[in-house]
Order: C-alpha cells, then structure tokens, then sequence
C-alpha cells in the first residue's frame, strides 16, 4: 500500500499495482544515469519529449526507491507490455511528487484528529 505521506505513489506498471517512491538517491541517480537536470526530465516528460531510456531510468530508481528489487530489463519489458503513452503520464505523476514534498507521519489528518482533545463536557454543568 502506497503511503501518500512518504511520497509514494501506487501505479499500474506491466500489469500490476507497483509501489514508487522517489529518494535523494534516486534522484541523483537519475540525473547520472541520464546526464539530465531532474527539472530538464520533468519539462520533456510534461511536452512529451522523452525517450525510452528516461522512462525506464525515472520508474527503475522509483520502484527501487520504494523498496522494490527490480532490474532494468525487468522494468524495460513492463514499459513495453503498459505502452509508452500510459507509462509517460505514470512517469510524470512519479515526479511530480518530488515538487510537491512529502509529508511527515504526523502531518496526517488522521494523526492530527487524534491527537486533538475533544471537549464533550456540557457548559450547562
């Protein structure tokens, strides 16, 4: 299950729900693997300007950033399998939570709502 509060996402890759998570690791790897800015990645996915090698790049160090053991022929032959147009918008949604930030665990509003003390007496009393 993908926790939104951890910067995961849940998307449908080579036919099933995969769990990805974008680190600073990740991240850096990215930009080594491809020798692109993450900001010049994000600008080419969002005019659909990208290549195949991207893709497989920003969803391998994802799946991986989110605890996944995958290869990247493995993740190369799930791109093929979901179609590259499917898997450009999952690519971009996968960036687009680095520019959003993730959340800290008590930042959630389940969290918050528990933590806040209900006053139920009657000011009649």
């Amino acid at each position: 299950m993908a926790n939104q509060y951890k910067g995961e996402i849940k998307g449908s890759l080579g036919g099933q729900d995969r769990t990805f998570r974008l680190t600073f690791d990740s991240i850096v790897n990215i930009e080594n693997r491809t020798g692109k800015s993450i900001m010049d990645i994000a600008n080419n996915l969002a005019m659909n300007k990208y290549s195949m090698k991207d893709l497989v790049i920003v969803l391998h160090e994802a799946l991986l950033g989110a605890g996944n053991k995958v290869v990247q022929n493995a993740v190369g032959d799930m791109v093929i399998r979901t179609g590259i147009i499917k898997v450009g918008a999952l690519a971009g949604e996968v960036l687009g939570t680095i520019f959003t930030g993730e959340s800290k665990e008590e930042d959630s509003p389940l969290v918050q709502g528990e933590n806040e003390q209900q006053n139920t007496q009657s000011s009649n009393t």
